[in-house]
């Protein structure tokens, strides 16, 4: 039976901004590239390489747990619905035959996903850029994200109508609690763990409280037993990352530092995109920092685990 330690989230679980030198350097200090834009390439599959290697998702099992081999799911600028309904479009696994962890990293709340219209790849095209988990049937960008923001351009009229008809905490929260428990729902049905993070999400009352005041008793359906932050001293690894930067007191004010206009906040543990991600450095502790809560839960058995 296979191990596998599965990677559920987005941007933050694809590895967007786990570049070595060189391709920081190739793109003058700048790594957040959105293709299909001008002046931008047609594919990012030539990052998403790196991405995938440098990933918390491949560090964990590489240097962690190396009899498990890591399988990430994560797509940049998902939201929470489309990052455990990923786990429907994992061909070259048999969960019936396998056993080991999935691991939600918590995209933003605030997302909503649909299918793009076209998220079937044409034919000449299907498999040009293989995932690793696919048969290449679907695009690997097969979602359309929404954010409650009015705007007149691109996802103008999606954005608008998600902002005008569906936004507000209860959906939000409710939305969550629905991935959270079909995660929950999926795992069991195969045997697996769950183990949920928070990438950078910010509600001061805390999350458990925000869920309990706007979904109601479906917050109690969950086991938040596998919730890290129940153990740290950080609220999201965002809080971690930032405050082993040093460069700024407050992590909560982390939009207005390292962004694109900044060039000299891409630091040690993260970048200067906008909303900024973590480097290979700052993916590194991320997976050292879950190594820890898995090993404390259990979920591991200390026979498996790659000495230090």
């Amino acid at each position: 039976m296979k191990k596998y330690i599965v990677g559920l989230g987005c941007s933050w679980t694809q590895g967007e901004g786990g570049y070595p030198k060189e391709v920081v350097d190739a793109h003058n200090g700048r790594t957040q590239i959105r293709v299909g834009q001008p002046g931008q390439p047609e594919s990012d599959y030539y990052l998403r390489v790196h991405e995938l290697e440098n990933s918390w998702v491949n560090q964990l099992a590489r240097d962690h747990f190396p009899e498990y081999t890591s399988l990430n799911l994560g797509i940049k600028g998902i939201g929470n619905r489309a990052a455990v309904q990923q786990l429907h479009f994992v061909d070259n696994v048999d969960f019936n035959d396998a056993e080991g962890i999935m691991i939600l990293m918590l995209s933003g709340f605030e997302r909503f996903d649909v299918f793009q219209q076209q998220p079937v790849h044409n034919e000449p095209d299907r498999g040009v850029e293989p995932d690793g988990y696919s048969n290449g049937e679907y695009k690997h960008h097969k979602w359309r994200t929404a954010w409650p923001i009015e705007q007149k351009e691109g996802d103008g009229a999606f954005w608008t109508c998600y902002a005008r008809e569906l936004w507000s905490e209860q959906f939000v929260a409710s939305e969550t609690m629905m991935s959270l428990l079909n995660l929950q729902t999926f795992a069991k049905a195969y045997g697996f763990k769950v183990v949920v993070a928070n990438a950078f999400n910010i509600r001061p009352e805390g999350i458990y409280e925000w869920f309990k005041e706007y979904a109601g008793s479906l917050v109690d359906k969950f086991d938040w037993s596998c919730y890290v932050h129940n153990e740290t001293d950080y609220v999201a690894f965002m809080e971690k990352l930032v405050e082993l930067d040093g460069k700024i007191d407050d992590w909560r004010h982390y939009h207005g530092y390292y962004n694109p206009d900044n060039l000299s906040t891409h630091s040690e543990y993260l970048t200067n995109d906008q909303g900024s991600h973590p480097t290979i450095k700052g993916y590194k502790v991320i997976a050292e920092e879950l190594a820890k809560f898995i090993r404390k839960r259990g979920y591991i058995e200390e026979s498996q685990f790659c000495k230090p």
